[in-house]
């Protein structure tokens, strides 16, 4: 009786770039209650972020060219989903939500998925808002810590 191999994991990430801006605001609390919650950045008139968004994909290799997907239409799939609608706009005028990095995370997480194939999955989804400020979206089972 042999046992059945473990298969490797295999991801496959890609990076995009844009430039944006936005304002946090929540339409629930005035001015005032704003700048308490989320400080200069409820300021009226706004500010801008170089953001980079990462996404990490898993699934099945394709046993004729040995990839989860296409290096070319993985990056064209992640820029259809968030760089066109996004870069150099206001994030306020293309999201419907407040546009603080864990929505945004989760919002392009879901962008993305529409674009690809339905037999790969993200596994993860980060935004970098700044070189501190980086929000995740997970689909599947987050990682686990040692």
């Amino acid at each position: 009786m042999s046992a059945t191999p473990l298969l490797p994991r295999v991801q496959l990430t890609q990076r995009v770039r844009f430039e944006a801006a936005h304002r946090l605001v929540s339409p629930r609390l005035d001015l005032e209650q704003n700048l308490q919650v989320y400080g200069k950045c409820a300021r009226p008139g706004g500010h801008g972020h170089n953001y980079e968004v990462e996404v990490t994909l898993r699934g099945p290799l394709d046993p004729t060219t040995g990839m989860l997907m296409g290096r070319k239409e993985f990056r064209e799939a992640v820029e259809r989903a968030v760089v066109e609608p996004c870069d150099h706009r206001n994030l306020n005028d293309v999201v419907s939500e407040i546009t603080t990095g864990e929505n945004l995370a989760r919002i392009f997480f879901e962008w993305v998925a529409r674009e690809l194939p339905p037999h790969l999955e993200i596994m993860r989804l980060r935004v970098y808002e700044t070189p501190r400020n980086v929000f995740e979206a997970y689909g599947g089972d987050p990682p686990t810590t040692p």
